[in-house]
């Protein structure tokens, strides 16, 4: 049983401001980052425990925040692999029909949700992401990318908006609201053990729901539009594989999601996962 796991830090307990890295290099955003690191890469022990307790044999984590390089390697679970670094070749990285389910830690609510922890979506400048008319956040992008595989989103930890969010998408998928958003800046946050007891009991849980949960799917083709706040798009230029409908709206239609996603990216589509070659 293999479970793929996406992390991101502004859903994570204890964290309730923008990612120190951005406030400059200073020794008290370096203090303040390790420990955003040390609490993440925590609830995902946590979440894994949870996972293998429950049968899980493979818990494989895409450390999905920023460059991927936001977990601590030292204090990784021994059983689990993380997909980390930048430069990645496809979006979710291994993220395939060999997984049996998706889910989530650290995941906050998308852009417009009010009284979310740090809500957005990707960054603070896109006001939405939909799918075929259905608004998504970026939980929700990765939610119907595993669909795309067959594979069921199952279990999402973070800020109760975010769970909301993603119980509302996916019905029947576990929530283990670790904190509560007040503001946009603010929250009402869980002590750092209650917040991976919670996790950990939460994951065990929907270990239990694999098979009761319908993995999303869409209809093909697949229409995917990205709004911003302000001007960011020129309609007098169409890029190759863009449909540019204003300064502030873009489109990309292809057959499948994965197909948009290549598109989005520039990932090569004919890439082949290195694990998967023969020697």
């Amino acid at each position: 049983m293999k479970v793929y796991l996406v992390t991101d830090l502004e859903g994570v307990a204890g964290v309730t401001q923008w990612d120190p890295r951005h406030q400059g290099d200073t020794p008290s955003t370096a203090l303040k980052r390790q420990q955003f690191s040390r609490l993440l890469t925590e609830e995902v022990n946590a979440a894994a425990r949870g996972f293998f307790n429950a049968g899980a044999t493979e818990v494989i984590v895409n450390d999905g925040h920023g460059a991927g390089m936001t977990m601590d390697p030292e204090l990784f679970d021994s059983r689990i692999r993380v997909f980390h670094g930048s430069e990645r070749p496809s979006y979710c990285t291994g993220l395939d029909e060999t997984c049996d389910a998706c889910a989530s830690v650290g995941t906050h609510a998308k852009a417009g949700t009010e009284r979310g922890n740090l809500h957005h979506t990707m960054n603070r400048g896109v006001r939405d992401y939909s799918l075929n008319g259905v608004s998504v956040g970026e939980t929700g992008l990765q939610a119907f990318l595993a669909g795309c595989y067959g594979v069921p989103y199952v279990f999402c930890a973070g800020d109760e908006w975010a769970v909301r969010e993603m119980q509302k998408l996916v019905p029947g998928c576990v929530g283990a609201a670790v904190k509560l958003g007040i503001s946009r800046q603010s929250a009402l946050t869980a002590a750092s053990q209650r917040a991976r007891q919670i996790i950990e009991e939460g994951a065990c849980l929907s270990m239990r729901r694999i098979d009761q949960i319908e993995p999303l799917s869409l209809e093909s083709p697949v229409v995917f539009r990205e709004e911003h706040e302000e001007p960011v798009f020129d309609p007098e230029d169409q890029p190759e594989g863009l449909r540019i409908i204003d300064c502030r709206t873009m489109e990309i239609e292809g057959e499948t999601l994965r197909e948009v996603l290549n598109v989005k990216y520039g990932h090569d589509p004919a890439w082949t996962p290195v694990w998967k070659q023969k020697a």
